[in-house]
């Protein structure tokens, strides 16, 4: 039976306690009432939902190739502009022309994610550590995973693609990279901002002997996310979910992609039956390529 049952905003960052029966309706926050540090019964679930996502949240590596777009209702609309015009070399006193502005209509419909944080009676009389504290450590990786896998997903969809060279070979990875340039910005007029790939495409790109000649006085990376020498304002970002023989390249001032993000739930309660305590906690979200002229493949990059 649940006996505690929370909401945390995406919109506002704050958390709620459902008045009523959770089940009658889990996702209207007018009915509920903001927790409050006195609020002792919540503050259990709160410390896990908090714990395990600020555990997580280092982990969303590929959401930061994504315009984020926080969002408490599950269903939304959002218009993104795809072209803008204007008038060179006004004259004085001339008025320049109106030119309707382009937009795009993207729907979200927003999926749900879960985990499980569960201590079972034995292993918290037995064990000599934090059987929570390694549940919830556990419980972070998988929502990130999760997040991850279905963000590269929908990156990797994109339409705009063309074969690349094993640039673990004597090959100038840059002409590649340039390639994808000249389609998001030359053929669409979107700014590139970022470079996305597996970590073996990175292991090749950073041994190659053309990109060694920019690396002198340059720091290797030490995360998942840095700055690709050799392309001044380009950020890399790398991930083990991607594809390993393919490299995107993305506009994030554009946006090439957008993440529908919403609202995360938890629930505690006890299973007295089969003898442990638990937390669920559902995360909802959704991405989506919204100017596919703004994101481009590159295949075969890595052998």
């Amino acid at each position: 039976m649940t006996y505690q049952h929370i909401f945390k905003s995406a919109v506002d960052g704050k958390f709620y306690g459902a008045n009523g029966d959770p089940d009658r309706d889990r996702h209207l926050f007018e009915a509920a009432g903001i927790i409050k540090p006195d609020d002792i019964k919540a503050i259990d679930t709160v410390a896990v939902l908090d714990g395990v996502f600020g555990l997580a949240r280092p982990q969303y590596v590929l959401r930061q190739a994504c315009r984020a777009v926080r969002m408490d209702a599950l269903t939304a609309s959002i218009d993104v502009a795809t072209a803008f015009s204007g008038k060179e070399k006004v004259e004085p006193l001339e008025e320049a022309d109106i030119v309707a502005q382009a937009y795009t209509r993207t729907n979200f419909d927003l999926w749900k994610n879960v985990v499980h944080v569960v201590a079972a009676d034995e292993s918290v009389k037995k064990a000599s550590h934090d059987i929570m504290a390694l549940q919830i450590a556990d419980a972070a990786r998988e929502l990130a995973r999760m997040e991850n896998s279905q963000i590269k997903t929908i990156l990797e969809a994109g339409t705009h693609t063309s074969a690349g060279a094993d640039w673990g070979t004597a090959v100038n990875p840059y002409n590649d990279i340039m390639t994808a340039f000249g389609s998001i910005e030359g053929d669409h007029g979107f700014e590139p901002t970022h470079v996305v790939a597996h970590p073996y495409v990175w292991m090749d790109f950073f041994g190659n002997s053309f990109v060694k000649g920019t690396l002198q006085g340059e720091v290797l990376p030490a995360g998942k996310t840095f700055s690709v020498p050799g392309l001044p304002g380009i950020n890399g970002i790398s991930d083990w979910q991607l594809t390993s023989t393919i490299a995107l390249i993305v506009s994030l001032s554009a946006p090439a992609a957008v993440l529908g993000d919403g609202p995360v739930e938890a629930a505690r309660y006890r299973n007295e039956k089969a003898g442990y305590d638990a937390h669920i906690i559902r995360q909802w979200l959704e991405p989506k390529i919204v100017l596919d002229g703004a994101i481009y493949r590159l295949t075969g990059v890595h052998a």
